[in-house]
């Protein structure tokens, strides 16, 4: 049994949102970090061996995330010509 079972429940993908950008093809939306785990590719293998710092590091990557996704809202935020949904703002 994990340490972290249900602990990642706010990351599932609402059947709603996904359907509103289902068909679209959106170019120069700027780079999604979700995908390439910063913090993974900055420390060594070393250090991610251990299977309980490994978790760790996925949490502390997924808190840079939503540190870095928050600018993102608060710049569509402030721009009242943007869709209040829109999370493509680059």
């Amino acid at each position: 049994m994990s340490l972290y079972k249900d602990l990642l429940a706010y990351k599932r993908k609402s059947l709603y949102k996904v359907a509103k950008t289902r068909k679209d093809s959106r170019l120069n939306v700027g780079a999604d970090y979700q995908d390439l785990g910063l913090l993974q590719r900055m420390l060594s293998r070393h250090i991610q061996r251990n299977k309980t710092l490994s978790e760790f590091i996925s949490f502390l990557n997924d808190y840079l995330l939503n540190i870095l996704r928050g600018n993102r809202f608060l710049k569509g935020y402030k721009n009242y010509t943007v869709k209040k949904d829109d999370k493509y703002i680059r």
